[in-house]
């Protein structure tokens, strides 16, 4: 086994991303999964990669992959983790790292089983403002954090035409603005700080019950066009949530998908 070496499953938005990222730091791509094998092939042609893999079984039986990038949607994540850390292989998974909390916890007792490293892809960490957010609460510059304050705003869902496999509850989960970007800002704010949230109270709210779902296919972040069907939506794609931390710090977080 390759001791730097990847193989990466999805290969939508985020999974070209994932791709990028592992090129511009000189990590060998083995290969590629899509959700189809014509997605595969298209993809093996598109992103110039040597191999398609025919199953997720042949990918995790590669031994040449060191670890596993899942970036497909939410409802296969444990599923594709699972396999991938029981055939011996590193996994970073998109959030969230499963549909419940059930799920989350057994992929992190076989990680710790296995012996390899199940990470989540919360990169706002790693933009440098971050890490000097965080350097200056740890060096005590700016005191002790009493009130932890923010939001995530997106507008990319803004209209009812908009749509995206996250809106359908059963690919993407029962929470959906809290899920997808609740939990970066979560992450993000409990690294900083070092303090982990110990209470919390939501006000979750669909402010756009009926969109127009696309007959066809629609990339992440891209517009739809052709045939529709109106679609009831009951996920969130508003929050704002108030939190308790350790230590006493007192904290509240709004994020949207439906802000301009």
């Amino acid at each position: 086994m390759n001791p730097s070496a990847a193989a990466v499953v999805g290969l939508g938005f985020v999974g070209k991303a994932h791709l990028e990222a592992l090129r511009r730091l000189g990590i060998p791509v083995r290969g590629i999964l899509g959700s189809s094998p014509e997605r595969t092939r298209e993809a093996v042609r598109e992103l110039k990669i040597d191999r398609g893999y025919s199953s997720l079984d042949e990918l995790v039986k590669d031994t040449s992959v060191s670890a596993v990038h899942v970036c497909t949607p939410n409802y296969v994540h444990h599923n594709q983790a699972k396999a991938a850390l029981e055939a011996g292989k590193h996994v970073m998974c998109e959030k969230p790292l499963a549909m419940n909390t059930r799920e989350s916890q057994s992929l992190i007792g076989l990680a710790s089983g296995q012996g390899r490293v199940g990470a989540v892809t919360y990169n706002l960490r790693y933009y440098p403002l971050c890490h000097e957010a965080r350097a200056l609460v740890k060096r005590g510059v700016i005191g002790e954090p009493r009130l932890i304050h923010g939001s995530f705003l997106q507008d990319w869902l803004l209209y009812p035409t908009d749509w995206n496999w996250r809106l359908q509850p059963e690919l993407g989960g029962d929470m959906r603005v809290v899920a997808d970007i609740g939990t970066h800002w979560l992450d993000l704010l409990t690294w900083i700080t070092g303090k982990r949230v110990m209470e919390l109270c939501a006000d979750l709210a669909t402010v756009v019950p009926l969109r127009k779902r696309p007959l066809g296919r629609v990339a992440t972040f891209q517009q739809s066009v052709g045939e529709t069907k109106d679609f009831q939506i009951t996920t969130d794609d508003y929050a704002s949530i108030l939190l308790h931390f350790e230590g006493g710090a007192h904290g509240v977080c709004t994020v949207s998908q439906i802000s301009a």
